[in-house]
Formats: C-alpha cells, structure tokens, sequence
C-alpha cells in the first residue's frame, strides 16, 4: 500500500502540483516541511525581539507607530507559519519549546 502511495506522490511532484496537508506523504518529507516552516516561524519571532526593545526609546510617536507595526507584521508572519506547521500535524507549544530550549534553531 505504502509504496503505490510513494508512486502517487512522486507522481504529483513530478507534474509540479502541490501536495496539500492532508495528502499522504512519506514521514520524512513530512518532518522536513515541519522543521522549515518551523525554523522561518522561530525566526520570524525572534528578529522582532531586537526591534521591539526599541519601541520605547523611539524619539516620536510618528516613528513608534512605525516600529510598532514592524513589530506586529514580523508576529504575524511567525503566527502565520506556526499555523502552517499544525496543518502538517505539529504541535505549536512543542514547536515553542524546542526553540526556547535550543533544540530548534531559527
């Protein structure tokens, strides 16, 4: 069963049509999307840290606005990743500790 299910997902790819999350796909290739999406996600989070400690040193509101919704957007981004990542099956709080307790890199 497994392998006409190889077959039918090889065959997908080589047609360049999308594999969606619910399709079946081998458990390695599966990890790997998990660990990309993942690790831009992680990213994402942590290069709004840098800009966000800024937020109050910011010499005008017009400026501060401004900071603010870099801030928002690079969270938005990681949010919109990790949710990504759970339609393949992962856990965002597993995902959040793995990178808060290095092991997953960003």
């Amino acid at each position: 069963m497994n392998a006409a299910r190889a077959r039918h997902f090889t065959a997908i790819l080589d047609k360049d049509q999308r594999i969606e999350p619910h399709d079946w796909m081998p458990d390695g290739y599966r990890a790997t999307m998990v660990r990309q999406i993942a690790q831009h996600a992680h990213s994402e989070i942590i290069g709004m840290q840098p800009e966000g400690q800024w937020i109050t040193r910011v010499p005008s509101l017009r400026r501060k606005a401004i900071l603010l919704a870099k801030v928002q957007d690079e969270a938005g981004h990681g949010l919109y990743l990790y949710s990504a990542a759970e339609t393949l099956g992962a856990d965002r709080a597993d995902l959040t500790e793995k990178l808060i307790s290095s092991r997953q890199k960003y």
